[in-house]
């Protein structure tokens, strides 16, 4: 099958695809006669997984490793690597996801604020117009 096919097929990008040809993610496939890529299921298999790896916050470092093991190991070592590749990711986001709810509350505050503020009719020269922009510079500092 050519790449718009295996792009179908997995529910990628052919620019996707050729992205983790280079990264050493999937392997290269053959070519055709006319220099274009032969993909086959295999190959449509391993970027189903790449893809799944991914949504699932697994770095791309990480997936070209766990589908080397998936080709060539046993599915004890597929399950030990992907247990530890899950568990970093889950780690990972939910560090992020503290970021986001810090972002979040601070995004309330600060609305809050806004909408309490009474807007002053003339700036200061060499200093900030308003205090809205105090409080998000505030926020930035921290």
């Amino acid at each position: 099958m050519n790449i718009q096919e295996a792009a179908a097929g997995s529910g990628l990008t052919a620019d996707t695809i050729r992205f983790y040809e280079r990264k050493g993610v999937l392997p290269r496939p053959p070519r055709q006669a006319n220099g274009y890529r032969s993909y086959t299921v295999d190959h449509v298999r391993t970027l189903r997984l790449a893809k799944g790896l991914r949504h699932l916050a697994v770095p791309l470092e990480a997936v070209a490793p766990m589908i080397a093991v998936a080709h060539s190991g046993s599915c004890g070592e597929v399950r030990g690597d992907l247990s530890e590749a899950l568990s970093e990711a889950l780690v990972e986001t939910e560090r992020r996801l503290n970021e986001l709810v810090h972002v979040r509350d601070h995004l309330r505050l600060i609305l809050a604020g806004l909408t309490t503020m009474r807007p002053a009719d003339t700036a200061v020269p060499g200093m900030a117009p308003c205090e809205c922009v105090r409080l998000v510079s505030v926020v930035a500092e921290e």
